[in-house]
């Protein structure tokens, strides 16, 4: 089972946040104080991981003055409510195994003067007093019994589990609603398991040890022998329980003159490692408690152990029945220097590659921002101490993804707002490429072009853009262009060899669009004829096909020409060709949508960014 979105009112600094989307590899960022750490805690609290405090209580769920934990019985303002939601996808094992459908949600509430429950979304009877039979007792059962019209059968015995029997037949062809109800064992235990590494576990292997094992533990006791075990141990002690429980129950009847007082206990068994004794042995040495070995040393054990813990909570997930895992990080690289920062990202790469396993980060590291898919970052703001979040989804816009970069970069303090995509500066003919070039990327491989390490810049077909390429080159980046295919050749166009050779520039330093000269060259008939009926329809009514496009291939400059029969045949023909491929390319919806020829411009621009980089400066440089 995997957390694929989050939802969290009253826990801290998130005091109404909706829809925080969970990747398999998730990088939580943003300012301090934010909510990144909250977020984290709220998962755990989700998750039964641990239990809820005062201070974890938003201050702006408290009303004025401030209440007390147990408001007093002529207290009229409504209680607090503490909820954290999650929608969870399930693999095919675990909609086999459970009989439950590909998505569930799920939420664990805390309302002030109740407690806490763990509830799910799921059809239940219409009727509210339907919805929890099991947990009357025989006048309730009789008075609901009496309210629905149902009576015993023949042969039935006045006794709870007749009156059960028949209002549980009565509830099952009821008309039922989508509600919130208590989580059946089922569902808890498919739920996820979290190992939760903050930042200062980097200096205690024993707190890395115990959350590994423990969690492997959990794994055991999933097991259909080992899961019966632990059931009749429950059932065993719940009986031992039983007569001082009724103890219980007569004295508080007793002395608070109550015509009857309902206890039942309830026993479950959830095991954990409770202690690790670790000892180290240096080459030639003997061993020593690492709570006698220093800082440093304890800092490289806890990291091989993050590591070494991979292969552990992989054979976990294989299965996709155990419930599967979530390992959270809060600022994993303290105290870690470089290398081992990027020691801290390959790891967490290989720990989301596995079946069932989702990896959460905390952080401000501009390392760890970096190594990911900026559709993978969850932006953590806050205003006036509320937090909110920004994120990127399926169909923003490339002018919504720089909009999202360049609002976290401020975010974050940095002076910079291009953060993760400036590896390979790539300079474009003019607004159309500028315009259609990222929506055909995203479109063609899933992701933004920014997240390839491509940063695209109009260049305008003027010495201006080509001064600054001279300049970035100079400063040892990596500059392309990525242009008509025809543009080197003619030594009328803005990037022609003659030109970009005056400022550095060879052939080698182009990608090429176009097949075989341009950009519009690209896409098929079929295309152009779809969207020039949705965009330019004729005057005359007809449609075009797609030989009114083919004829136009042999007629010179097939962008001028379909330019122009569109000028002449159509009352809404765009006023320049520059915007026919912008329209063209909204139009497309399928990855195979983008021509062949294109992608392999991409993919060429793509292999160069990978390479890219700051280089060292010679010393004749």
């Amino acid at each position: 089972m995997r957390l694929v979105e989050l939802s969290v009112i009253n826990f801290r600094s998130l005091g109404d946040v909706q829809g925080i989307p969970i990747h398999k590899q998730t990088i939580l960022t943003g300012h301090n104080d934010c909510g990144k750490t909250a977020t984290l805690d709220a998962i755990a609290f989700l998750l039964g991981e641990r239990p809820l405090a005062d201070s974890d209580i938003s201050q702006f769920a408290e009303s004025e003055p401030a209440r007390a934990a147990l408001p007093s019985d002529d207290d009229a303002a409504e209680p607090i409510v503490v909820t954290v939601e999650g929608r969870f996808n399930l693999s095919d094992a675990e909609k086999n195994l459970l009989g439950l459908t590909p998505s569930i949600q799920v939420r664990r509430r805390h309302v002030e003067g109740e407690g806490v429950s763990l509830e799910w979304l799921t059809q239940v009877p219409q009727n509210p007093a339907l919805r929890n039979i099991s947990s009357l007792k025989v006048p309730e059962l009789r008075a609901l019994a009496s309210d629905v019209g149902v009576t015993l059968r023949e042969g039935q015995s006045n006794v709870k589990a007749s009156w059960t029997e028949v209002l549980e037949e009565h509830t099952a062809s009821a008309p039922t609603v989508t509600d919130w109800a208590p989580a059946p064992e089922h569902v808890v235990s498919a739920l996820p398991q979290l190992l939760y590494f903050r930042g200062d576990a980097a200096e205690t292997p024993e707190t890395v040890v115990r959350s590994i094992l423990t969690a492997k533990l959990r794994e055991y006791t999933l097991r259909e022998e080992t899961r019966q075990k632990i059931t009749d141990l429950e059932t065993d002690f719940s009986g031992l329980l039983k007569d001082d429980a009724a103890r219980l129950q007569k004295l508080v009847e007793e002395r608070c003159a109550l015509d009857a007082f309902s206890l039942e206990p309830t026993v479950q068994f959830r095991p954990t490692v409770s202690g690790v004794s670790m000892t180290a042995a240096a080459p030639g040495q003997r061993a020593v408690s690492l709570a006698a070995a220093g800082a440093g040393r304890s800092r490289r054990i806890s990291l091989a152990l993050w590591e070494a813990s991979q292969q552990l909570l992989s054979e976990a997930a294989e299965d996709g029945v155990a419930g599967g895992v979530i390992i959270a990080y809060d600022e994993p690289d303290t105290h870690l220097d470089y290398e081992h920062q990027r020691r801290i990202m390959d790891m967490i790469k290989v720990s989301a590659s596995a079946a069932q396993s989702t990896v959460i980060v905390a952080t401000h590291s501009l390392n760890l921002i970096d190594g990911v898919d900026i559709q993978d970052i969850v932006h953590l703001n806050s205003r006036n101490g509320r937090a909110y979040v920004q994120s990127l989804g399926a169909d923003d816009s490339d002018e919504d993804t720089r909009r999202f970069m360049s609002n976290m970069a401020v975010s974050l303090g940095f002076r910079n707002s291009v953060l993760l995509h400036e590896r390979c500066f790539v300079g474009v003919e003019g607004p159309t490429e500028y315009a259609a070039l990222p929506a055909l990327f995203k479109l063609a491989f899933g992701y933004p072009i920014q997240s390839a390490g491509i940063a695209l810049w109009d260049c305008g077909g003027n010495d201006g853009a080509l001064n600054f390429a001279k300049f970035l080159k100079k400063h040892k980046r990596t500059v392309m262009f990525l242009v008509d295919a025809d543009s080197v050749r003619d030594k009328e166009r803005e990037f022609s060899l003659n030109r970009l050779e005056k400022y550095g520039f060879t052939e080698e330093d182009c990608l090429f669009l176009g097949d075989p000269y341009e950009l519009e060259d690209v896409f098929s008939d079929d295309q152009w004829a779809d969207t020039m009926n949705a965009e330019w329809p004729r005057k005359d009514e007809q449609q075009w096909t797609s030989q009114d496009v083919a004829d136009l291939r042999s007629t010179g400059k097939f962008s001028k020409s379909l330019h122009t029969l569109l000028y002449q045949n159509s009352e809404q023909a765009p006023r320049k060709k520059e915007s026919m491929v912008v329209e063209l390319a909204q139009r497309l919806r399928q990855p195979s949508d983008v021509p062949p020829a294109l992608v392999k411009s991409f993919n060429d621009a793509i292999k160069v960014a990978s390479e890219a980089g700051l280089r060292h400066w010679s010393e004749d440089e």
